[in-house]
């Protein structure tokens, strides 16, 4: 997805409601979309039988016979059902009601969706995770001796029924589900199939009491409308002989360690949950609806190999497994090269793992430190913080920041408290309290580090408040979503940047974004760089991450790390690995200079070699690369650059660097400050600053629109609206403060040309 269509899809849910979405990209809640248009409720079907129920049956029965592929499919098909679920309960969102639409027509619209979904997942499965009966050229090729493999977690089929078709005219899928009690089947007796005269049907089957080793029972199929036999078939079923597994994972002390782990077949790559994993349905799935109800496995939008399908696991465990051949995967957050082992599980006898993931780089040791800044999940009971220690502990993230999150309406993620006492530590590994409020029209702030909830409905709008309330507790404020330039994001930094109250731009949440963090640094502000998944709306905690300095490496506490994010002394990061020094400066500080001089510039890159691995490193001068390494060399894992620079007239200066599977990382910048003048871009500052000024008119528009939404008298639900037009002469109040310091700048800017000017530049 474009940056330009997360913003308009931003803007739809702002305007509309918040609605949670899953399916293939990693989208946070920033970018969803909204109701349906007009358009597309005149393309609604009508409903096929039996759809509804059978595609519930997928999602929560069948989930282990599907490759990672087939489960992608099924995730849209799991998220669809929520929606209509969520709308026909009437949970629709809090920042605006679809009053111009029915709810009948929105339930409708997204059980067609729902069964739309089903049938492209249908039309994509083969292998195992099907058995075809096509019977337009006489018997199928599927032979009734033919075992079909079921085991403990196996106790449902699929059929695929292909019949005769009517005068060669296409015909539309049908749908068929039924229950087959093997135990009580005598043999005089056929079990029987509803299906289509013509054309396909799709057969659930939920088999029950399945007999031991081998069984062979007759079916019939007979068509759905008039019961008349078309076929008598049989089937033969093979109860899966089995193996014990018993795996441990340990660290380095030889400790059993939680971690993200995925089991998968090696001849089909049909995924198996492994026992022990972490139920975090309670704190997760039963909030957001694009999440699975049923299973516990998620989707890691990590760069490269990595990227795929986890469960977070707390070894060691024992399960049992088919006889066969089994693809074992482990990660460890980003520090430890993933382990990848095929075992093979001999039936009635146990197979014995144990793995231990090897470090690659020690960033701990080295002062650097990690979190994510932006983590929802409840955090309300001891098992809750059990739950979220392990996975924050799979991932191997210092800080996870569990965020609290609020709208004009309520409040979402209820955290138990705030401060030192609700603070959750297993090590060097901490859950923090804190929270994303205000989310309004004019963006989403977060505040870190909370001693107490920052949350005034009558102050909504007023970023600069809520910041000095944060800020006063000892907590940091800043602005998320800058990478991907969306929920209105561009509004309050426009609006409260120039207040110097931001004490952190998150400018990585699925990727690395810096088209906004750029904008504001060639204007001459401060810019710390964090970054934070937005777990769980597409992103899963520490698959991107902020790395800060702390200096220490013999002892940590999250307060080292917040004051360290505060001072900017950070890199962000979902893969590689970066150090950068202009003389003995680290990221985040300033360099003051009287006159030009030379600058002695370090900067040093590294990576797992198989994945992360730089292959390019960029010195960034003011937005632009003044010094470029290319890696040449297949093997290896580290690129520095070392060079001079002179300091001129000042600017801002950072490192950025690529890995081999595409993950990157960006460091805050360091500051060379002449006296007298800002360390902007004096090329394009002014088409920047005037850009800022169209966002604070922009601004003023939208305040206006809500104020005659609720004149109209219409709006009375609409508390998005309300809350914008109850502040609307606050917010423009702010906005005129905003367009005085922005016509200053550029009263400054022209000054300071005057200055190169006349020194000949």
């Amino acid at each position: 997805m474009t940056s330009h269509n997360r913003r308009n899809w931003a803007r739809v849910t702002a305007l509309i409601l918040l609605l949670t979405v899953g399916g293939v990209d990693a989208r946070g809640h920033e970018t969803q979309p909204g109701w349906p248009t007009s358009k597309q409720l005149e393309q609604v079907q009508p409903p096929l039988d039996h759809a509804i129920p059978m595609a519930r049956q997928l999602v929560t029965q069948l989930r282990h016979r599907f490759d990672a592929t087939q489960l992608t499919l099924l995730d849209e098909v799991n998220h669809q059902l929520q929606m209509m679920q969520r709308v026909d309960a009437g949970h629709l969102g809090a920042d605006r009601q679809p009053t111009a639409l029915a709810k009948s027509r929105l339930v409708n619209f997204f059980r067609w969706k729902a069964e739309s979904a089903l049938l492209e997942l249908l039309g994509n499965l083969s292998g195992d995770s099907i058995v075809d009966l096509d019977f337009r050229s006489g018997a199928p090729s599927h032979l009734p001796d033919t075992p079909i493999a079921v085991g403990p977690q196996d106790n449902m089929i699929l059929l695929r029924v292909r019949a005769q078709p009517a005068d060669g005219r296409s015909q539309p899928v049908q749908l068929s589900m039924g229950s087959w009690d093997l135990a009580s089947e005598r043999p005089t007796e056929h079990f029987p199939v509803d299906i289509a005269r013509h054309g396909t049907t799709y057969v659930l089957l939920d088999l029950k009491r399945v007999p031991t080793d081998r069984t062979t029972s007759h079916l019939t199929l007979r068509d759905v409308q008039t019961q008349d036999v078309l076929y008598t078939y049989a089937l033969t079923f093979q109860s899966a002989p089995l193996g014990q597994l018993a795996l441990d994972v340990v660290d380095e002390d030889g400790k059993s360690i939680p971690v993200l782990m995925s089991i998968a077949s090696h001849e089909t790559g049909n995924l198996r949950e492994p026992a022990e994993a972490v139920d975090l349905r309670s704190v997760l799935n039963e909030i957001v609806p694009h999440l699975s109800p049923s299973g516990r496995g998620y989707m890691f939008y990590l760069p490269g190999q990595k990227r795929g399908r986890y469960w977070v696991v707390r070894p060691p465990l024992e399960m049992p497994l088919p006889a066969g051949d089994w693809d074992i995967k482990v990660l460890r957050g980003l520090e430890f090269t993933p382990v990848q082992q095929t075992v093979s599980v001999r039936a009635g006898q146990w197979t014995r793992v144990k793995l231990q993931p090897k470090r690659w780089t020690n960033m701990p040791s080295r002062g650097w430190y990690s979190g994510d800044d932006h983590v929802h999940a409840q955090l309300l009971t001891s098992a809750d913080a059990r739950k979220l220690l392990d996975y924050t502990r799979a991932v191997d993230i210092n800080v996870a920041n569990i965020l609290e999150m609020g709208d004009v309406m309520r409040t979402y993620y209820p955290q138990r408290g705030f401060g030192d006492a609700f603070r959750v530590q297993h090590g060097n590994h901490w859950l923090i309290p804190g929270q994303e409020d205000p989310r309004s029209v004019l963006g989403h702030a977060i505040g870190l580090n909370l001693k107490s909830k920052v949350r005034d409905l009558d102050r909504y709008l007023s970023n600069d408040w809520i910041a000095a309330q944060i800020q006063d507790q000892g907590g940091l404020y800043g602005h998320t979503h800058v990478g991907p330039n969306a929920c209105f994001v561009h509004r309050e930094m426009a609006l409260f940047t120039p207040d110097g109250i931001v004490d952190f731009n998150s400018i990585m949440q699925s990727e690395l974004g810096t088209e906004l963090y750029y904008d504001f640094l060639n204007m001459g502000f401060k810019m710390t760089a964090s970054a934070g998944a937005d777990t769980p709306y597409g992103g899963t905690i520490g698959a991107v991450r902020t790395y800060a300095f702390t200096g220490s490496p013999e002892s940590f506490s999250p307060d080292q790390w917040f004051a360290a994010l505060k001072r900017g002394r950070t890199f962000v990061t979902n893969g590689p690995m970066i150090e950068f020094q202009v003389d003995d400066a680290m990221p985040g500080d300033q360099i003051e200079v009287d006159d030009n001089r030379s600058l002695s510039v370090r900067v040093k890159a590294w990576g797992d070699i198989d994945a992360s691995a730089p292959k390019q490193l960029r010195l960034i001068k003011l937005g632009q690369a003044v010094e470029v390494a290319q890696s040449e060399d297949e093997r290896g894992t580290e690129l520095e650059i070392a060079t001079s620079i002179d300091s001129d007239w000042g600017f801002w200066i950072a490192a950025h660097a690529v890995g081999r599977d595409g993950s990157q990382a960006h460091t805050t910048p360091i500051y060379v400050t002449r006296k007298g003048f800002r360390h902007w871009d004096p090329d394009s500052a002014k088409a920047l600053i005037n850009r800022q000024l169209e966002v604070l008119r922009e601004i003023r528009r939208e305040v206006q629109t809500a104020e005659q939404r609720v004149a109209s008298g219409s709006s009375s639900l609409d508390y998005w609206s309300r809350r914008t037009a109850d502040q609307a002469d606050d917010v423009r109040a702010k906005v005129s403060q905003a367009e005085r310091t922005y016509q200053q700048l550029l009263q400054t800017l022209a000054e300071e040309s005057a200055i190169r000017a006349q020194a000949g530049e």
